[in-house]
């Protein structure tokens, strides 16, 4: 990953990728200082609170970005077409849940705005530089179609969001989790790490269930936007062990 720019409060980081075809990355890192005024860690009603399982209901069919780099977009957009983010705001924005393909148009005008929003040189088109989640959250607050957005630093202030509605993860992707095991995780074989990185991804974290004796080994359902042919019908797991490993400083966006 390759330190871009620091100015104004906020650090860009554009993300290398190592493509693979129909299995685009695309996600950067975009810090915002004021982000940090928004960390559900600041709520101390929040946090302390206990966790419990939650499976929210995506009604908007998997997309598949392609050959583009658009994940910010399309993990924005499936947030959008998942409740209760879809009765609250989505369903006044979005085509039709079932007509995948108009909701890849709206994912890539949602990307396109984002690579103009986000302060990196390059937009798109004709420029596919990628975006990050954050400038998703921004353009999407712009339009009007959400009202706020919050962050988490920690692993359980990620899990405290969960238990609200879905959340946008960006990560680091590695090489081997391009192909999950049959149960649909990324991280089953432990050597993972040694794989080497392949770029940035963003994706849409919209359930958990809590291990009760071994918080880390908790499990992250997310949808990702590679079609319905890759994953779990284009669904993966993660475990909140591998959360930790992946996030460091990153930030995670939820809308709201």
């Amino acid at each position: 990953m390759n330190r871009g720019l620091i100015e104004s409060g906020f650090l860009y980081e554009k993300s290398e990728e190592d493509r693979h075809e129909g299995m685009r990355l695309g996600r950067n890192q975009w810090l915002d200082g004021r982000s940090l005024a928004f960390m559900v860690e600041n709520d101390a009603r929040q946090m302390g609170q206990a966790l419990g399982d939650q499976h929210w209901d995506r009604v908007l069919a998997i997309l598949d970005q392609g050959d583009l780099g658009s994940c910010t977009g399309n993990a924005g957009t499936g947030a959008l077409g998942t409740q209760p983010l879809y009765d609250a705001a989505g369903k006044s924005v979005l085509p039709a849940v079932t007509d995948a393909v108009a909701a890849e148009k709206f994912a890539v005008q949602l990307y396109s705005d984002a690579t103009v929003a986000d302060g990196y040189p390059g937009t798109y088109p004709p420029d596919d530089t990628g975006s990050s989640g954050l400038a998703i959250c921004k353009v999407l607050k712009s339009r009007g179609t959400i009202t706020s957005y919050r962050h988490a630093r920690s692993a359980y202030g990620f899990l405290r969001l969960l238990q609200a509605g879905p959340v946008l993860q960006g990560m680091p992707w590695y090489n081997a989790f391009f192909q999950p095991n049959s149960a649909g995780f990324i991280d089953a074989d432990p050597t993972w790490p040694g794989s080497g990185k392949a770029g940035g991804h963003e994706v849409e974290a919209l359930a958990v269930e809590i291990d009760t004796h071994d918080a880390f080994n908790s499990v992250i359902i997310y949808a990702n936007s590679w079609g319905t042919s890759w994953g779990d019908a284009g669904y993966f797991r993660m475990r909140l062990r591998t959360y930790e490993q992946l996030t460091g400083v990153d930030l995670k966006q939820i809308l709201a």
